[in-house]
């Protein structure tokens, strides 16, 4: 509780106690007197409910007296989702902590807005249930007040500019008028009185910087945000900041762009610098104007730097939501385009499987053709394959629900690698399989999860192709893992592996580390075991190779 309200709550007691004490009544009685007459906004809630609000709270929010007891606080929030985030995030607060301080709009009776500042405190934090006071002060004016001083930066460093020049043409004037210096000296005194003082009251930090990079002069809001505690003169080199572009690109203390350097024009405006605490790390963002001045023949720069971190944020923010969206709009796309795939393919290769089954009755009534039929046989076991893909294409880029039979995990992998035998050949792959005997049987769609098994196995053979034949070795195993509760796959090659920084972008949609990759293919995958209720992984095996798993619940 902080030290103005526990002073407020003494003397309430205290006032209740006289009271009671002259009437010779209840105190209770002189409790809800100086509750309802408090000049400040308070009211009791509990479970987000307005219990009791006295006067001042009333009148702030256009109420009439009673008409917000026992009523939701809902009716203070602009909006549903403002009051249920503020629930979600909060609604546990006082489960850790005795006092809660924020800053936020409430919405009067009429409609408008009023900015406040909300404290919250239990009323007794041994039993929370109880509920908390909570007292609202009205900020709107300061707030106001704000939004006026930053849209008059402008016109203030015009007004810095206008009265250096001014002083310039008062010195000059004082060479030739002697008689008249102690007066012009004077007015020049109480001017410079002035304007040091309305220095020290900006909002925007404001340095003055010679051409050695000493920092002459500062005021209060620059040191506050440099966060230097030592006295100045000070240079930039010695102060506990780091600077940066935007795209990371650390700023030598040497080359700030608001110093003095051959290269550097007369001033600069609104340049964002991003600045780092050393040992916190954290970061702010500031707007950087400056000007370059000579006094005395000594040439100067005056830099004002406004703190943007929080617009910055909301820019992320936005940055983020943006690509976001755009991304689930490509793979609605993708999806799109899956599922006409599919309707266009059908129909072709339900037309070969018809002319090889004709083919194949055909043969069957000549002698001496079983081989031409057993491959005739394989091709249409193929094309039953890509049938069920394209069946299930637009399931391999959207989340669903996909019909699962109790498998054996070991026949799904040996079958996928039966529909490989060309590429392992072809890659002069060896396959070594880590398949523990009769393992459980797992609940899957046996076409989807070998699709999953199809783009890993491709993936290990293509790492490899560089290394020497003996060197390309694929590993296929499972085990059961989580105390029986699921079967984890794992697929592991011994190739070149993949670089630190792209390790963390494998699973991202329409990234690829191959030139003619599309990016999709281990996206698909991820969306296939998500939808079977488990989950794609990736770990590096030490300096080469690479090993993707993934967990089927039982």
């Amino acid at each position: 509780m902080s030290k103005e309200k526990a002073k407020f709550m003494d003397d309430c007691e205290l006032e209740a106690s006289e009271a009671a004490a002259e009437s010779g009544g209840d105190p209770a009685v002189g409790y809800e007197a100086i509750f309802r007459n408090t000049p400040v906004a308070i009211c009791h809630l509990r479970n987000r409910t307005l219990i009791r609000c006295n006067t001042r709270f009333e009148e702030l929010l256009g109420y009439r007296r009673g008409e917000l007891d026992n009523k939701s606080v809902r009716l203070l929030y602009p909006s549903e989702d403002s009051f249920t985030t503020i629930g979600d995030k909060f609604g546990h607060f006082f489960e850790r902590h005795n006092t809660f301080k924020d800053e936020r709009p409430i919405i009067r009776k009429d409609g408008t807005l009023v900015w406040c500042i909300v404290t919250g405190t239990l009323l007794n934090p041994s039993n929370p249930r109880l509920g908390g006071i909570w007292v609202v002060q009205d900020i709107s004016d300061h707030k106001r007040l704000e939004d006026e001083l930053k849209a008059n930066v402008e016109k203030l460093e015009i007004l810095v500019h206008q009265r250096t020049a001014e002083l310039r043409r008062h010195v000059n004037s004082l060479e030739q008028e002697v008689a008249t210096r102690k007066k012009a000296e004077d007015i020049a005194n109480e001017n410079r009185e002035k304007y040091q003082t309305l220095f020290h009251m900006l909002p925007i930090g404001i340095s003055i910087t010679d051409s050695e990079g000493g920092i002459l002069e500062a005021n209060c809001q620059f040191v506050e945000m440099v966060g230097t505690k030592r006295a100045l003169p000070m240079s930039w080199q010695q102060l506990p900041r780091r600077f940066f572009l935007h795209d990371g690109t650390d700023i030598p203390r040497q080359r700030l762009p608001w110093q003095i350097r051959n290269y550097q024009s007369e001033s600069i405006r609104h340049l964002e610098i991003g600045m780092r605490d050393e040992k916190s790390r954290k970061v702010r963002w500031l707007s950087v104007s400056s000007s370059l001045i000579e006094h005395n023949d000594q040439k100067m720069v005056v830099a004002a730097f406004t703190d943007i971190t929080y617009r910055k944020r909301i820019e992320e923010l936005e940055r983020l939501r943006h690509a976001e969206l755009t991304r689930l709009g490509r793979i609605n796309s993708m999806s799109e385009m899956g599922a006409a795939l599919a309707h266009q393919m059908g129909q072709p290769l339900v037309s070969a499987v018809n002319y090889l089954n004709g083919c194949r009755l055909r043969l069957e009534r000549v002698d001496g053709v079983e081989e031409i039929s057993t491959s005739l046989g394989l091709a249409l076991e193929y094309l039953g394959q890509a049938g069920d893909i394209l069946r299930h294409v637009k399931d391999f880029v959207c989340k669903h629900k996909p019909e699962k039979i109790p498998e054996d995990i070991n026949e799904v992998i040996q079958d996928a690698l039966s529909f490989l035998n060309f590429e392992i050949h072809r890659h002069q792959v060896t396959v070594q399989l880590q398949l523990p005997p009769n393992p459980p049987l797992v609940p899957l769609c046996k076409v989807e999860i070998q699709q999953v098994l199809f783009n890993l196995m491709k993936n290990g053979m293509e790492a490899m192709i560089s290394l020497p034949a003996e060197a390309r070795v694929l590993i296929i195993g499972t085990e059961v893992v989580g105390e029986g509760r699921a079967i984890k796959v794992f697929v592991q090659d011994h190739g070149t592996g993949v670089e630190k920084q792209t390790a963390k972008r494998v699973f991202e949609p329409y990234f690829s580390t191959k030139p003619d990759g599309m990016g999709v293919g281990l996206t698909i995958c991820r969306s296939i075991v998500e939808s079977h209720g488990g989950e794609l992984s990736f770990s590096k095996i030490g300096k080469r190779g690479s090993k993707f798993q993934f967990t089927l619940p039982m």
